[in-house]
Order: structure tokens, then sequence, then C-alpha cells
């Protein structure tokens, strides 16, 4: 199973968590979380604090574009990009 598929699946299992596997059947992968409202901003962090851990990935925010990084495909993008630098 490759590193992105591995983030998405985690991303997914949070969102499933918070919101029950019903509520993410439709989820637009291009679209904030925040914006959806899925996550709010503390939940948001401790999604990447625990996507930092699991996967010892550091991610720098400075490189990253905030609009398309609270997405689930521009997040998934972003780390998987950070792991084979």
């Amino acid at each position: 199973m490759s590193l992105a598929t591995k983030i998405e699946e985690t991303i997914y299992q949070t969102l499933a968590e918070k919101h029950g596997e019903e509520a993410i059947d439709n989820i637009n992968k291009d679209e904030s979380l925040i914006t959806a409202g899925l996550l709010d901003s503390m939940d948001f962090i401790t999604l990447l604090m625990n996507i930092e851990n699991t996967f010892e990935i550091d991610i720098d925010f400075e490189e990253a574009d905030p609009v398309s990084f609270t997405a689930i495909n521009g997040l998934v993008k972003l780390l998987s990009e950070k792991q084979h630098a």
C-alpha cells in the first residue's frame, strides 16, 4: 500500500470517527475539510500531528498552499512529497 493511500485512509478514519461512516461517502476530496465543516481548526491540527507522528513526516507549512492543503487531495499530495524529499 502506498504512503498516499495510507495517509488518505488515516484522514477518512478521523472523519468517520467524528461524523460516522455515512458522512464520508460524498466528500469532495478537493474541498477544504474546514470550509466543508468536517473539521474545525483544532481538529485539523490534531489530524496533522497524528499524521506527522504516525508516518514520521515533518510538515513545513511555509511551503504549503493553505487553500489546497486543507483538502484531502492537497494534504495527501503535500505529505507524500515530503516523505519522498
